[in-house]
């Protein structure tokens, strides 16, 4: 059982972490300072910096936090049906929902507004992501290699983080139905062309 005082520093850690989230969603990534989130909380900085060595590492955690919840989000979806092209179009719904309702977080994931964190700091949480991926499409290919299942993970996600960045960034038309819709239509027609040079 935790003592009192480990308690109160993991509030407060998660204080800090919902603070920079805060201001991140409010004012983008580069507002986000030590400074600014010591006075949203009403804490002096010595106190941030006790739990945190610098902005950083307050990030790092964050796009931990962001991948690890996208993973819960999209087996959470998929988890709800049996049917494989079912588990498709809801990896495909839920992918997009997490960018559009969460994207705070999904811009620090994939490198928006200048965060300085590369793939090496995340493989782990990623790699989560990409086997719920191949797992689905795995069972909607069911007669590709493990190979070509790959390059449609790989191909899938680059439609979907395409569609998903651009409509957030005002640079699509239309409303986020139909951005969904575009998104769900790429990702059906590309792997049903794989399922159609199966047979």
């Amino acid at each position: 059982m935790k003592s009192r005082f480990e308690r109160e520093q993991i509030r407060l850690r998660e204080e800090i972490l919902n603070a920079a989230l805060h201001i991140a969603q409010s004012e983008g990534w580069a507002a986000v300072s030590i400074r600014g989130i010591a006075h949203k909380i009403e804490y002096s900085t010595t106190k941030v910096y006790e739990l945190f060595e610098n902005k950083d590492h307050i990030v790092l955690e964050l796009l931990r936090k962001g991948f690890t919840l996208l993973a819960t989000k999209l087996e959470e979806a998929v988890g709800a049906y049996s049917d494989p092209e079912e588990k498709a179009i809801a990896l495909t719904r839920a992918y997009c929902a997490f960018a559009w309702d969460h994207g705070a977080y999904y811009r620090i994931m994939f490198g928006m507004d200048g965060v300085p964190f590369g793939v090496e700091q995340t493989w782990q949480e990623g790699m989560r992501i990409g086997e719920i991926s191949k797992n689905v499409l795995s069972s909607f290919l069911p007669h590709c290699t493990d190979e070509e299942v790959d390059h449609y993970v790989y191909a899938s996600w680059g439609t979907l983080h395409g569609i998903s960045s651009l409509f957030m960034s005002g640079r699509l038309y239309g409303t986020r139905e139909q951005a969904e819709e575009l998104a769900l239509k790429a990702v059906l027609n590309m792997t049903k062309s794989g399922r159609e040079s199966e047979s």
